[in-house]
């Protein structure tokens, strides 16, 4: 299978801070690396995302509260699993939707709490990982809905839970699909045994099998941080160079072993892990959870197109030079944004021969 050139690529690789360039980098590499291996189409969103623009003006709008700058009216895919661009504007939402949710069941009574659920399962190299999902998505929807634990939920106060898939690749053992679930509820004395023992029969009923004491555990979680570190860290891109270290990559640090080490290896892996997951959705509230809070139900598309943040406009240009820049001008363009720096937008479009407006109304 051909390897794409990382020179065509990376920008500031070793840098310590995921920037624009990163993740516009990499975002170009993944749709390029999925179309030469035909996992994807030329006219997939996912691979014109911020290729192409949607009307003839394009902007750069900037949320003050974040610091950071977006494009409007260009081509989105609202990716949150495989695009690098899409994937932490998207988290970085949602992040903010379960600490709020936290804060306010804890502050609502000294009697509320948060239990972390972790499930997970044996897996093995040769494993596929459709097959995988398949089976583990039987086995949490038998847990779920065994009459134990039902009850058990129901006598403490159980208001709801999110729930986050999370997947991971080892050479050694290959994919690692596994949950962690946020539980509201009242303090309880848990019976961990007896939970621990309806996943270990929940497996068996899908075909599946686990270590009873690595398959489950639940640990009181009075604070959000240890569950948002959990979920975020296969979409946040940061520590893209740990999986190396550890031998257990997440998608993106998948990417980019593949971007920087040309491993076909790893752009297997990606390949296999972007089929798989293609249309699920792997973070999920229970029903009534997110209204109990106030919480409104704003889709992952909304969140790319701008919907969800107060945003400042910046500037606007033609649409028909959008489509011209190299990912690399993009970045720059929305690293001047963030940093609301008219001086360097006057020299990143006169050298271009290009005219940009402030507002293009006027």
């Amino acid at each position: 299978m051909r390897n794409i050139s990382s020179e065509t690529y990376s920008v500031k690789l070793n840098s310590s801070e995921f920037s624009y360039f990163y993740r516009f980098g990499m975002q170009r590499y993944i749709q390029d690396m999925l179309l030469s291996r035909q996992v994807i189409r030329p006219k997939e969103e996912f691979y014109n995302c911020h290729r192409w623009s949607r009307q003839s003006v394009c902007a750069v709008n900037r949320n003050d509260e974040s610091g950071r700058a977006y494009f409007d009216n260009i081509v989105s895919c609202h990716n949150a699993k495989s695009c690098a661009v899409c994937a932490p504007r998207i988290m970085g939402v949602r992040s903010v939707e379960i600490r709020q949710a936290v804060h306010q069941w804890l502050c609502e009574s000294p009697d509320h709490t948060c239990y972390m659920i972790t499930l997970t399962f044996s897996h093995h190299a040769t494993d596929r990982l459709q097959d995988l999902l398949d089976r583990f998505r039987d086995s949490v929807k038998f847990y779920w809905s065994h009459r134990t634990v039902v009850s058990f939920f129901r006598d403490c106060g159980y208001l709801g839970r999110i729930t986050s898939t999370e997947i991971q690749f080892s050479q050694k053992n290959g994919f690692h699909p596994h949950q962690h679930v946020l539980i509201f509820s009242n303090k309880i004395s848990l019976d961990v045994e007896k939970l621990r023992q309806l996943w270990m029969v929940s497996l068996h009923a899908s075909g599946l099998t686990g270590a009873d004491d690595i398959a489950f555990s639940i640990v009181e979680a009075r604070s959000a941080e240890k569950y948002l570190t959990k979920i975020s860290s296969e979409m946040a891109l940061g520590n893209l160079k740990e999986g190396r270290a550890t031998g257990h990559y997440s998608p993106f640090q998948l990417a980019f072993e593949g971007l920087t080490s040309q491993a076909s290896w790893a752009e297997d892996a990606f390949s296999e892990y972007f089929s798989a997951v293609r249309g699920k959705h792997f973070l999920f509230w229970s029903k009534g959870l997110k209204k109990y809070f106030g919480i409104g139900n704003v889709s992952d598309s909304d969140i790319c197109e701008g919907a969800s943040d107060n945003l400042t406009h910046f500037l606007d240009f033609l649409s028909e030079n959008f489509v011209k820049f190299s990912w690399a001008e993009k970045a720059e363009l929305l690293k001047i944004g963030s940093a609301n720096d008219y001086a360097a937008a006057d020299i990143f479009f006169s050298s271009r021969g290009i005219k940009y407006w402030r507002n293009y109304n006027e």
